[in-house]
């Protein structure tokens, strides 16, 4: 049976990120923000998101 935060009845959200051409950081934190009231760690989830971002801008700022 497929999890619930994986329902794609409005459409797939890789189509989505694909279509945006999203990379691999603003996917992973797009899906992360679109599922975490889904998946029951809502506060948990959103706390990884915060980390994610941190990461990202310090990778951006590494390749500036």
């Amino acid at each position: 049976m497929t999890p619930q935060h994986y329902n794609n009845e409005k459409g797939s959200i890789y189509k989505f990120c694909d279509d945006q051409e999203l990379n691999s950081y603003e996917f992973d934190l797009i899906k992360r923000i679109v599922r975490c009231r889904k998946k029951g760690n809502f506060i948990e989830d959103l706390e990884k998101t915060k980390h994610l971002i941190d990461l990202y801008l310090k990778e951006y700022e590494h390749n500036r």
